[in-house]
Formats: structure tokens, sequence, C-alpha cells
């Protein structure tokens, strides 16, 4: 699934409150879990980018002041 479609589902699924998995046909139970979960982490990037936190793509954004240029800023772990 193209990454534009992909958001879509998921942010369709969000809206009608039901799990992308079904919206996509999926009947396999772990495969099932594993687009959801996909899904509801592109939910939350599109989020994230959309108060600015991230940049698009999780492109780490710019260091901040006081940090070197040359040095790589890590992004902040998810653990779920």
């Amino acid at each position: 699934m193209r990454t534009e479609n992909f958001l879509l589902v998921a942010i369709t699924a969000a809206k009608f409150g039901c799990r992308p998995s079904r919206l996509a046909g999926l009947d396999d139970p772990v495969l099932a879990l594993d687009f959801d979960l996909a899904a509801a982490a592109r939910l939350l990037e599109q989020e994230r980018v959309a108060v600015g936190e991230v940049a698009p793509g999780l492109i780490p954004p710019s260091p901040p002041e006081g940090q070197r240029g040359d040095e790589v800023p890590r992004l902040r772990e998810e653990r779920w």
C-alpha cells in the first residue's frame, strides 16, 4: 500500500471508529494487529508533524541553540 493511501486508510478508520485492518479486509489476526499498529504509528507521526514536533518523514529538526551543527540530533524513542 502506498504511503498516501495508508495514511488515508488510517485517518478514515479513526474518523469512523473502526480498525484499519477491517477497512483493508485483513482476516489474519496477527497481520491485522501489525497493520493496525503501523496505522496508529503513522497517525501519531502525522499528528506530530502537524504540531511541529517532528519534521515530515521523521527527519530530525535543526539542532537546538548551543548544540554544534555537526552533531546528529537523535529522535526520541517511543516504547510501546
